[in-house]
């Protein structure tokens, strides 16, 4: 299933972000039904140039 999830996330990043490659460590996803929400904890590994990071960085707001 992982490796499902990683193959979906790196396909969704190569329009956006060409080259950077994900791959999902572990998914952990909790529903609380008293507030309807679901919690989902990944822990991912991501190759990316400094570049990259750097855009990464600037289109969250970092820099």
């Amino acid at each position: 299933m992982r490796r499902i999830i990683s193959q979906i996330i790196n396909k969704a990043l190569k329009k956006q972000m060409p080259g950077v490659e994900v791959e999902l460590k572990d998914i952990q996803a909790n529903w609380q039904d008293k507030e309807q929400k679901v919690h989902v904890h990944l822990e991912l590994d991501a190759d990316v140039t400094k570049a990259q990071l750097n855009d990464i960085l600037k289109n969250a707001g970092v820099l």
